[in-house]
């Protein structure tokens, strides 16, 4: 008890304070209490105590602290409610002989005995006889359902209550104490009857109306502290309309004539005095159907019902999101359209503007209802100055912009629209960068771009996006970007302009220089010029030549080393197709070039590996073509592979013994008076007849080709696992029989590399199996 009086005494007196915790504390403290005391048959103090503790309610002084200060009351008066429940249950089951009879759920008055009634009909006389209002109510609350052993219809009861509660002058009390109304009714009834709760938002319609219309103070709450007050008020509005929607009531669209919506506005008035906050939670409760159904009334139900405690613009908005939701039709969208559009004309804010245009324009577009788009574009620009839009409006203002976008299958017709563009402009930051990604987005969807006035739009928003992206940081959403931006670049068709796509290549690494994504797109990009220029043979080999040498200025560049192997092997490619044989070679230079910084890289996955000998294995393909060059030695660019990959002390044996084996077959290629393939372009000679009876050429392939063998036979024998050696013997020995005549020397040696191979490999090895049956075919040709 000394505990309570010290609570009352901190909640009336300002100087001294206490923690929340120290009043959860307290409060839990004097819960035991009560516990205590009706363990040890002491009902009088377990009353008295909880009476106390329901008197803390009537103090709202701290006005934030009071839904907390609820919450804690509320949980000592249901343990009260639970305790008398359970006393006059065990005495309506109990009966004379001593045996117990259990209730059943669903009893009635007439089930219970006369001495529980009496005992039952004594508690409510102790509450009734409370002086102070807030816990006289809150103690009937508590004990609300013990109502049933007594009655059995309620309806007077509720109501009675909820009469008292206009004694409450307090609006905040009075709206928590109508809250734990609408709480404990549930457990006494379960119908359709929420009159009850219709009376109560009645009520506390008539409180906050006073609350918005006073100028001078509200209870002891000043009028500064309304807009406070009002959203301390809101939870109580939000769960009472929740229980009247929970019974079903709405079916037959009885709130919408209990509120007058459709009906005479004036009569209404009177009726049930309506604030914007309780009509903003009746709209949110009721279903979606029938608000699109009495759209117009709705709308026409609001523009008479405004005020401070939920601005207007927050109404539409939870209006058009509902609306959304629902099955309408074309007809009722149509109306309901037109009348938010004349209510849009009245709002000179642009933020309250943008806000009920986003919540309707989903509805807009997807009605085709397109001709209103430059009617809302044109608004915004009306109420914006570009110098006052701020943060607040950007979220709305994106949103709206992105619809739009999402909404048609072409950026063209987008940015046709009147004041798009404008509009647009008045972004920044992020939101515009949102923006401009889903421009990028539905621009690359559509197919190539050639207009010059889409791709330099496109463009210069890229080139915003570019300068937010943070290249230390490559997260998703920056990956997202470049990704934007390298298939912009990739999409940009000149036609047959292709200097003008040339120069745009270049002015696209100028602008995105920090991206390896987009350069290697740009350099894809050449390529793929120079193909089309070669393919129309007219006057290509000018054009050619800027093509390779804007490659060989922006390959360097790129960080990733496997990366800037592939584009130059590419370029390489391209260059000995238009019969650029010095660009090509350089290119070649470089490209095995990459294969020594390697080591450098760190550490590299085996799909990485096995990219490298590809394109090692690519290169060595490239040289059978390439010329070879007298002043230096033929096969130097094979030997400077063979003396590259040797030393390679991260690539795999499988993978070393692959690359050698090309070393093999390219030494073998050259060695044949025809080649298997050559150079299309005439300027090319090709080496069999460049090096034609040049026997230190001939010399030269055959010790590269010696050099190459030891090397296969030296990883052989170093691999410690069985399998694998195996199939490393097998790899060169198909290699061997492929590339060089049959001789004694070449039947010796595949010989041996077999014995390897079945003294590691299980003798059904299909591959062991087939390289042998290859092996006993050559010796038969070669006996016949």
């Amino acid at each position: 008890m000394e505990d309570l009086d010290d609570l009352e005494t901190i909640a009336n007196e300002e100087k001294k304070e206490i923690t929340r915790q120290e009043y959860f504390k307290r409060l839990q403290e004097v819960k035991g209490e009560i516990n205590l005391a009706w363990r040890a048959e002491d009902r009088i103090r377990a009353l008295k105590l909880s009476i106390k503790v329901a008197r803390l309610l009537m103090d709202t002084s701290v006005l934030q602290f009071y839904p907390t200060l609820f919450t804690l009351v509320v949980d000592v008066m249901d343990m009260l409610g639970d305790l008398v429940w359970e006393r006059i249950k065990k005495r309506a089951e109990g009966s004379e002989d001593g045996t117990i009879c259990s209730l059943p759920d669903n009893f009635v008055s007439d089930d219970i005995c006369c001495e529980a009634k009496e005992t039952c009909y004594n508690w409510f006389c102790k509450i009734g006889s409370i002086h102070e209002l807030v816990p006289r109510i809150y103690l009937e609350l508590a004990i609300l359902r013990c109502w049933r052993f007594l009655e059995d219809s309620f309806t007077s009861i509720l109501q009675r209550l909820v009469m008292m509660m206009r004694g409450l002058a307090d609006p905040l009390a009075s709206a928590y104490c109508h809250l734990y109304l609408a709480r404990s009714a549930r457990s006494l009834c379960s119908g359709n009857d929420v009159r009850y709760l219709i009376m109560s938002l009645g009520d506390l319609s008539i409180l906050l109306r006073r609350i918005i219309l006073d100028k001078e103070a509200v209870g002891h709450h000043f009028w500064k502290n309304k807009k406070v007050l009002i959203s301390l008020m809101e939870p109580a509005i939000d769960w009472i309309m929740k229980c009247i929607f929970i019974s079903g009531y709405q079916n037959a669209g009885n709130m919408l004539v209990e509120f007058g919506v459709g009906t005479n506005i004036a009569v209404t008035a009177r009726k049930f005095p309506c604030v914007s906050i309780v009509l903003h939670y009746f709209l949110k409760h009721l279903s979606a159907d029938l608000i699109s159904n009495n759209a117009v009334d709705i709308i026409d139900f609001i523009e008479h019902n405004k005020d401070i405690s939920v601005e207007s613009h927050l109404v539409y908005r939870l209006l058009g999101h509902k609306i959304c939701e629902s099955q309408h039709s074309l007809a009722s969208i149509s109306n309901a359209m037109n009348r938010i559009m004349q209510v849009l004309a009245q709002y000179n804010n642009l933020n309250e503007y943008l806000i009920i245009v986003d919540a309707f324009l989903e509805i807009l577009l997807l009605y085709s209802m397109k001709n209103y788009l430059p009617v809302i574009l044109g608004g915004i620009m009306k109420r914006s100055q570009p110098d006052k839009v701020g943060d607040v409006e950007m979220d709305s203002l994106k949103s709206i912009l992105v619809k739009i976008i999402n909404h048609f299958d072409r950026l063209d017709d987008v940015l046709a629209l009147d004041h798009f563009t404008l509009v647009l402009d008045l972004l920044y930051g992020s939101w515009r960068n949102t923006v401009y990604m889903n421009m990028l987005h539905k621009a690359t969807r559509s197919g190539q771009i050639g207009d010059p006035t889409r791709i330099q739009f496109l463009f210069e928003a890229s080139q915003l996006l570019h300068e937010s992206i943070d290249i230390s940081n490559m997260n998703d959403e920056n990956k997202h970007k470049a990704d934007l931006i390298s298939r912009f670049v990739g999409m940009v068709n000149f036609g047959a302009e292709r200097e003008q796509h040339l120069s745009f290549l270049s002015q696209s690494r100028a602008a995105f220089d920090g991206i390896d994504e987009v350069k290697t797109t740009l350099i894809h990009s050449s390529n793929n010029l120079a193909i089309k220029s070669i393919r129309d043979n007219v006057k290509f080999l000018s054009f050619l030549k800027s093509c390779v040498a804007f490659n060989e200025v922006t390959v360097p560049s790129i960080s990733d080393c496997i990366g800037r192997m592939n584009l130059y092997v590419e370029t390489a490619e391209i260059a000995l197709f238009g019969g650029l044989i010095s660009h090509a070679e350089g290119l070649v230079t470089s490209a095995i070039s990459c294969l020594q910084c390697l080591e450098t890289e760190g550490s590299h996955t085996s799909a990485d590996i096995d990219r490298i000998s590809s394109l090692t294995c690519k290169v060595c393909s490239l040289l059978l073509i390439l010329p070879g060059n007298h002043e230096n030695r033929p096969m130097h660019l094979a030997q400077n592979v063979i003396s590259t990959f040797r030393c390679q002390s991260l690539a795999l044996p499988r993978i070393k013994v692959r690359v050698f084996c090309a070393i093999i077959a390219l030494s073998a290629s050259l060695s044949q008076k025809k080649h298997l393939y050559h150079a299309k372009s005439a300027e090319i000679i090709s080496n069999s007849q460049l090096f034609f009876g040049d026997l230190s050429f001939y010399e030269e392939l055959s010790s590269a080709a010696s050099l190459a063998l030891q090397i296969l036979d030296d990883i052989i024998k170093e691999e410690p696992h069985l399998a694998t050696r195996g199939r490393l013997a097998l790899d060169s020995c198909n290699c061997l029989l492929v590339s060089f005549k049959r001789s004694p020397q070449l039947r010796l040696k595949c010989a041996g590399l077999i014995a390897v191979a079945k003294s590691c490999l299980n003798e059904k090895d299909k591959y062991l199996q087939s390289t042998v049956s290859f092996f006993d075919r050559m010796l038969s040709d070669m006996e016949n």
